[in-house]
């Protein structure tokens, strides 16, 4: 091999793999690079796998969060603590559904007694919730799960339109723990290379290999974005015209970027053409339980890249 050339991996293969653990060796690999691609798919990991959690919850008779709850040793915030372990998988093209539970009598309440519709799976139905000790007791509560990455701390939370949810902080990662380290290796009779070694513990609601797999793909976006690089600074985006944006608020919003899931919350909503939704502010849209975070973030991308956004003076063509 020419010495110009970088030794790439020959060998790539998962030496253990189970539901919610997995060992992934890469080799053989020039000095420094197993440190090099183990801290950046470590990294992307542990921040920005796209997961499903806990981020709100409506008890009937339950005004906030600090209260007890109605015929339960736990109060409210333990049944919130409890919450956040309960590991759901959502559908591929669901963002957030809104989950049941009703119970009476005494007896232990466990995730497996929540009613989830078709498109969510709940992965840990052992989990307990709260123990009711009033053979009288009645609890009706209603648990909205949704689709994010990352960790979302309560005052970053979108707020409910209706009154009497309590929002709840999650942490969406499946991801729990990755570790990684580089072994020397030979190639030939050269000494001088080594091997990467990625250990991967997660939830159970995404794979080992599914994880790793996403990770990369976010990588090679990013990377791959830098082969644009312009030595020209970007010009100022020119403000629409009134005519051009007149012709543009009478469009369809079928015409707009999103997702089959946002566009039918839309419709829900009586919002048929694009001047209808940005006459909306962002917290008019969020009162919807129907519009989601991530529909949320879809519907305003598209609208900016066509010189729009919500709650706009449609008059002057500016917020």
């Amino acid at each position: 091999m020419p010495y110009t050339e970088l030794q790439e991996p020959e060998k790539i293969y998962w030496e253990e793999l189970g539901p919610t653990y997995g060992k992934l060796v890469v080799e053989p690999l020039p000095r420094g690079y197993a440190t090099t691609l183990g801290n950046a798919l470590r990294r992307v990991l542990l921040s920005s796998i796209e997961g499903a959690g806990v981020t709100g919850l409506k008890i009937e008779g339950v005004p906030h969060e600090f209260t007890a709850l109605p015929g339960a040793v736990e109060d409210v915030t333990d049944l919130v603590l409890n919450l956040k372990s309960l590991i759901v998988r959502l559908e591929p093209g669901t963002d957030v559904e809104i989950l049941y539970l009703e119970k009476e009598g005494a007896g232990e309440v466990k995730a497996g007694d929540i009613k989830a519709p078709p498109t969510v799976e709940i992965l840990n139905p052992d989990l307990h919730l709260f123990t009711l000790t009033d053979p009288n007791a009645k609890v009706k509560m209603e648990i909205r799960v949704e689709r994010g990455r990352g960790y979302v701390p309560v005052e970053d939370m979108e707020q409910f339109g209706e009154i009497g949810w309590i929002a709840i902080d999650c942490d969406f990662n499946p991801v729990k723990r990755v570790a990684f380290r580089a072994e020397p290796t030979r190639v030939g009779k050269k000494s001088n290379y080594e091997r990467l070694i990625l250990e991967v513990w997660t939830n159970g609601a995404k794979s080992p290999d599914a994880a790793v797999a996403e990770a990369r793909e976010i990588l090679a976006k990013y990377l791959d974005a830098l082969k644009e690089i312009s030595t020209e600074i970007p010009e100022v985006p020119v403000k629409v015209e009134k005519n051009e944006l007149a012709e543009k608020l009478t469009l369809s919003v079928e015409e707009l970027d999103i997702s089959a899931r946002a566009l039918n919350s839309l419709k829900k909503y009586g919002i048929h053409t694009l001047g209808d939704l940005v006459k909306l502010t962002e917290e008019e849209l969020k009162e919807t339980k129907n519009i989601g975070r991530k529909a949320l973030m879809e519907i305003k991308k598209a609208l900016s890249e066509l010189g729009l956004s919500l709650g706009m003076n449609i008059k002057g063509g500016q917020k």
